[in-house]
């Protein structure tokens, strides 16, 4: 395999194939992250303008060891997740709404937001969705919603692979320690300070749990 950078382009060349393109991101295959990267084969006609062709362009996943295109083109993909080797998913961004999506189809709805932790990164099957202004946790599995619609989206316990809780809040800045499996509340309620300390000291939310 080679690969040619020249002033307007990438040339990518295997013994069968060449790919050409316009602009590639480091993440993935140049980082030695995965076989995959986010670009496009759009042309940039003035490459002091840059970032405002980014802006308007349309990006796509490429697997650069194949010379191959392997999705649609859509108004923005996050190398987190399948490009940056983390997990089968990537996050689609198209007409301003978010969804997941593998290398088969899309696997969520469409989101105003997506969190970047969970499902996306390969530390469980949850991921954090924002609708009208209110989060959820749900299953990429499943489609399931496993929380009430909750002010935030702390990144802590099941999110992340940790216990089957997660911290909800229905706002006020008021938070709480929520069972996912049985979809009740398990703690008092505590402030944002508590929170913070929590989460600067990374503490376990099952112990807390059983410490109630």
């Amino acid at each position: 395999m080679k690969i040619i950078k020249t002033d307007q382009f990438t040339v990518i060349e295997n013994k069968d194939k060449k790919l050409i393109l316009s602009w590639i991101f480091q993440s993935g295959f140049l980082n030695r992250e995965s076989d995959f990267a986010v670009g496009t084969e759009k042309e940039i006609k003035n490459r002091d303008e840059a970032l405002k062709f980014l802006n308007k362009t349309k990006w796509a996943v490429f697997n650069i060891k194949r010379c191959e295109r392997i999705t649609q083109y859509y108004d923005w993909i996050s190398p987190l997740g399948l490009v940056k080797g983390q997990s089968e998913f990537f996050r689609v961004t198209e007409k301003g709404k978010e969804a997941l999506f593998s290398l088969e189809g899309r696997k969520t709805e469409w989101f105003d937001k997506i969190r970047d932790r969970g499902a996306l990164t390969g530390e469980s099957c949850y991921f954090w969705g924002k609708r009208d202004g209110y989060y959820a946790l749900y299953d990429i599995n499943t489609g399931e919603r496993l929380t009430d619609h909750f002010k935030s989206s702390v990144i802590a316990g099941a999110v992340i692979g940790r216990s089957d809780y997660v911290i909800g809040s229905y706002g006020n800045e008021i938070f709480f320690i929520y069972d996912i499996k049985t979809r009740k509340k398990v703690s008092d309620s505590f402030d944002e300070d508590r929170l913070i300390q929590i989460l600067k000291n990374d503490e376990d939310l099952e112990n807390l749990v059983r410490k109630i």
